[in-house]
């Protein structure tokens, strides 16, 4: 199909350049319904991305447009060749500065290191299911659902340029719903667990906790109204909450203007009081989906720091946005590790505090730097008990916050981040149902 794709290409007129992203995937997928099977089913998936490029000169300056096309091998050679020629068309209307493709050259298929490979998914499916239901022990609650997925990937890429690099890896996804029975109502809670190596305890760790803290909110009272208050951020939150600064140190936003960090600034800005951040991006990050050798045009990517104790150290990205800004490409990494900080947990939970490990869909907003939700869990400290609590929201503004971060000691990783497991913040408003 690719040998068939390229010769298409270059018969075209007005291809200056082009890429191909060839993607393969086998998967199984099993359906529980409490702990009985409903569904099982393995399937196989391949496409063909194309990307062509047009380039052009206008009022003294170089111009490379593009626009891409997927294929598919069911598609016959006329049908591929009027989707090629679309893009084509498509790409002369496009005015982006020039920029180069990826031209490092052919590698052997490089295959990313996953215990998946010792044995086919077949065999790996009952250990994982085993795993799972393995914490399945409690008689008020349960977990109700179960999706589980295994995947075999492959991934070729090249380009007009004399690219050719391929890979391929394993990732697994479960999605499980948990139900307790509450005093007043039954209660449930969603888990989403991505993995690329089979690791028991940590999926004992994840099923185990969405369970107690199901358990947890079947018992929550509501939360309070405060007006001032320390809040613990805890768990999948506190990755979300650092995408701002993920996001706002790349390339593409400096380039489009969505983000106004320079080299060398305090990304805190000035008088500090709590922690520095300090963020590195790893391409090779163990059991996460996001570890790949290539980003998506054929680039290496490698081990980088991007800021150091508050300072941004360089910008990261895509080859054609860090030749727009002059500075040398990393690669798209989408692996971040934060540094832990100073304090312990339980120093943090020496005075009143409202911890909160869980949201409806906390998000960060990386533009504006907003940021909360609705609580759905959380735990009230008032210097003498500590409650469960459930309602309400959290609300914020990174530049509020960032000043005053502090990050705990103890450490932890979901998927593709690592950072602190915990992090307070003050500045934050909290709108409480009672």
């Amino acid at each position: 199909m690719i040998d068939n794709i390229k010769k298409i290409l270059k018969e075209l007129n007005g291809v200056d350049a082009w890429k191909i992203v060839e993607q393969k995937t086998s998967s199984k997928e099993v359906f529980f319904i409490k702990k009985e099977i409903d569904m099982n089913r393995g399937k196989e998936v391949s496409h063909y991305h194309v990307t062509v490029y047009k380039d052009f000169e206008e009022d003294g300056k170089n111009y490379r447009g593009s626009s891409s096309t997927n294929i598919h091998p069911t598609m016959s050679e006329d049908e591929i060749k009027s989707a090629l020629e679309e893009a084509a068309y498509a790409a002369g209307f496009v005015k982006n500065e020039y920029y180069p493709l990826v031209s490092f050259g052919i590698s052997n298929l490089v295959e990313i290191e996953s215990n998946f490979g010792n044995d086919t998914p077949s065999n790996w499916l009952p250990k994982i299911t085993d795993a799972i239901y393995k914490v399945d022990i409690y008689s008020e609650g349960s977990i109700n659902s179960a999706e589980l997925f295994l995947n075999k990937n492959y991934t070729r890429i090249l380009n007009s340029d004399g690219l050719d690099v391929s890979y391929s890896g394993y990732t697994g996804m479960i999605e499980a719903i948990a139900n307790w029975n509450g005093e007043k109502e039954e209660m449930e809670v969603y888990k989403n667990i991505e993995f690329t190596e089979f690791d028991e305890e940590m999926i004992n760790e994840e099923i185990k906790n969405m369970l107690l803290l199901c358990k947890e909110k079947s018992i929550a009272k509501p939360t309070p109204n405060l007006k001032s208050i320390r809040v613990l951020l805890t768990g999948e939150p506190v990755g979300e909450f650092f995408k701002y600064y993920y996001c706002k140190s790349n390339a593409k936003q400096v380039y489009d203007g969505l983000s106004t960090l320079k080299i060398g600034d305090k990304v805190q800005g000035e008088e500090v009081q709590g922690d520095l951040i300090s963020m590195t991006l790893d391409p090779k990050l163990e059991n996460s989906t996001s570890s790949l050798p290539y980003d998506a045009d054929g680039f290496h990517p490698s081990r980088t720091q991007v800021i150091e104790d508050g300072l941004l150290l360089k910008y990261w990205g895509d080859l054609r946005h860090s030749y727009y800004l002059g500075v040398e490409p990393t690669g798209n990494i989408g692996n971040f590790l934060i540094e832990g900080g100073r304090e312990s947990i339980e120093d943090m939970k020496s005075e009143p505090y409202l911890e909160l490990v869980s949201f409806s869909d906390f998000q960060m907003d990386e533009l504006t730097g907003d940021f909360g939700r609705e609580i759905r869990l959380g735990w009230y400290f008032d210097g003498k008990d500590t409650v469960p609590v459930t309602g309400g929201s959290v609300s914020g503004n990174i530049k509020d916050v960032e000043k005053e971060i502090y990050l705990s000691e103890e450490m932890q990783k979901i998927n593709n981040f690592v950072g602190p497991k915990t992090i307070q913040l003050t500045n934050v408003s909290i709108a409480g149902i009672k």
